[in-house]
């Protein structure tokens, strides 16, 4: 179900919020398209990633521009749907109906479902995009220009970052569905530019944002919790979801995870390592129940192409579905070179799978 709210709705909406309980904000089902086309976190990465304290360490560096990869097209740009009332231009609604696109994002590892929209050439969710999108107007009126270097981020991109992190040829990244980018609340901003980081240390926590990072001064994030509400897929706090399996698997499920042949038990919404290893397993799933079943050679000479929907080898290029770029195979995952195809990120393709 849509729900349209004009300017007219949101001043009726706020005139009752200030004589009684507030009002939740609307369920959004962005622009009428399908979700971003993304694949989603595996069974090894959700429980490597809660095991480890520094999942979520994040950039040693300023960011590059091109750090969240091609987004162009992937959503609505807010500049040409947003609407902006108040004597000093500072309240900023965004028609979630149509200037926002269903997206997975994470939080912690688990999935989360948000809407998000372009702003300053990123992908911002569309609840930050508001704050942002004020709080940058109230910058210009001070003579500060804001800019996002880094907004949301894609799995893929996110799982991309970490690869080249992992195999020396990165800047630090945090694990995938680990990224504080990837839960929609968190923007790096140009704070390296004149009066910025200033500007927003003295005025930032009006319009929601506060750096949360001690050694990042670029980064600023909304509060826990505070993104707008999306129709689409996901899970709850009880239920993992099995990407080998492609669904919700309930409590105590048993499943036995493509990414790397081992068994992983659903707890509390969460992949834990071990068959049988939260309590007796409610329900059982080998790799033979898996939809796309594959006969997998040795862990760790294999990386899982969701665009081809098998394992392909180590040294094998895959042209990916999600953003047309090509990839190679390593033992440390999917690794991107502006070479590819031509030649591979570490050596000679081995075989080359156009789209």
């Amino acid at each position: 179900m849509r729900t349209t709210i004009s300017r007219a709705g949101w001043m009726v909406l706020a005139t009752l919020a200030a004589g009684c309980a507030p009002v939740d904000p609307p369920t959004v089902e962005g622009s009428g398209q399908t979700a971003i086309p993304d694949s989603p976190i595996t069974e090894r990465e959700q429980y490597e990633g809660s095991i480890d304290p520094l999942a979520a360490e994040d950039h040693t560096e300023e960011p590059s521009p091109d750090v969240d990869g091609p987004i162009e097209g992937l959503a609505p740009r807010l500049d040409a749907n947003m609407v902006i009332a108040g004597d000093e231009g500072t309240d900023v609604r965004v028609d979630a109906t149509t200037a926002c696109r269903n997206a997975t994002g994470y939080s912690a590892g688990r999935p989360v479902n948000i809407c998000v929209t372009e702003v300053d050439g990123k992908l911002v969710e569309y609840r930050t995009a508001e704050a942002y999108r004020a709080m940058k107007a109230a910058a210009a009126r001070d003579g500060v220009y804001l800019q996002i270097v880094s907004g949301w981020r894609t799995m893929e991109q996110q799982r991309y970052l970490y690869n080249l992190y992992v195999s020396g040829r990165g800047n630090l990244a945090a694990r995938p569905g680990y990224s504080n980018h990837q839960s929609g609340l968190a923007l790096d901003l140009n704070a390296s530019a004149r009066g910025v980081y200033n500007w927003l240390a003295n005025n930032g926590a009006r319009f929601g944002f506060r750096r949360t990072v001690p050694s990042e001064n670029w980064h600023w994030e909304r509060p826990a919790g505070s993104q707008g509400t999306a129709t689409g897929a996901g899970t709850n706090s009880d239920r993992c979801w099995s990407t080998t399996l492609g669904r919700e698997m309930a409590p105590r499920a048993c499943v036995q995870s493509r990414s790397d042949s081992r068994w992983y038990q659903c707890a509390y919404g969460l992949w834990r390592a071990g068959q049988g290893s939260q309590g007796a397993c409610n329900g059982t799933f080998p790799l033979s129940a898996a939809p796309t079943p594959s006969t997998r050679p040795d862990v760790g000479n294999t990386c899982y192409s969701s665009t081809r929907q098998r394992d392909e080898q180590v040294g094998v290029c895959v042209q990916s579905r999600f953003d047309n770029y090509w990839y190679q195979c390593t033992r440390s995952g999917w690794v991107h070179s502006p070479t590819l195809p031509a030649s591979g990120a570490v050596g000679t393709c081995t075989a080359r799978h156009p789209l």
